[in-house]
């Protein structure tokens, strides 16, 4: 257990250090997602529509980081989803 949240802090240190300022959205993702981790929690209902509205290269950081902690083991996503644009909540033309 000692040697899961050891991975996960270096996991952490990692991924946030982003190598421009333009990925706040994905280190703010991985925090939450290693809270989610400490806590034993299940990940949350939605996140995939929270992926999807990160930027690809963000997108990219944070599955990788839930896959090596072991948050999210289910199925990959394609090149063609993990590189589609962001998906933005506003609906105005």
């Amino acid at each position: 257990m000692i040697g899961a949240l050891l991975i996960s802090a270096s996991l952490t240190v990692t991924a946030a250090s982003p190598a421009s300022g333009n990925e706040d959205a994905a280190a703010a993702f991985i925090k939450d997602a290693t809270g989610w981790l400490l806590n034993g929690d299940d990940l949350p209902e939605g996140l995939d529509a929270r992926l999807q509205a990160l930027e690809p290269s963000e997108r990219l950081r944070a599955i990788i980081f839930l896959r090596r902690s072991g948050l999210y083991s289910g199925t990959g996503w394609t090149i063609e989803r993990v590189l589609a644009p962001a998906l933005s909540s506003e609906t105005g033309p």
